[in-house]
């Protein structure tokens, strides 16, 4: 199996904690990353998971980034948000998860997230924004 590196945007605490360890347990490596801090900073990672289960009002401020950046994002949310549906047009893929979260469930999600990811690609993505240094590193791997 080939591992990826999911950075997981979350507000610091159990949530983002709890979404670490799983992704760690299915096989991949986990990168945390406060919201409020990524303003403009590049994200190393190949795919983005966005734990919306908070009330951070940071998301608005990166949600221009977070539509540009052409890795897979893989939402985690609780309720319906007007972010998530403006994230759903991504055209690097967008995966919703809601409810409970098992490993069952995150399985498929990191799964497909990885099937989306640029590394399978056999022309370079283009880059923008914040996310160009993630892509070049992810891309040169």
């Amino acid at each position: 199996m080939q591992t990826y590196d999911f950075v997981i945007m979350g507000a610091d605490g159990a949530p983002r904690t709890t979404l670490q360890e799983t992704v760690r347990r299915l096989g991949h490596h986990a990168i945390a990353a406060d919201p409020a801090e990524l303003r403009g900073a590049p994200v190393m990672g190949d795919v983005l998971i966005v734990d919306l289960r908070d009330d951070e009002p940071v998301w608005d401020e990166l949600t221009e980034d977070l539509l540009h950046d052409e890795r897979p994002l893989i939402i985690v949310a609780d309720r319906p948000r007007p972010l998530v549906k403006t994230l759903a047009s991504r055209a690097a893929g967008t995966l919703l998860l809601t409810g409970s979260e098992d490993d069952c469930g995150y399985r498929v999600a990191l799964t497909l997230a990885a099937a989306l990811n640029p590394r399978r690609r056999t022309v370079a993505p283009r880059t923008s924004g914040w996310a160009s240094a993630g892509l070049r590193t992810a891309a040169a791997q």
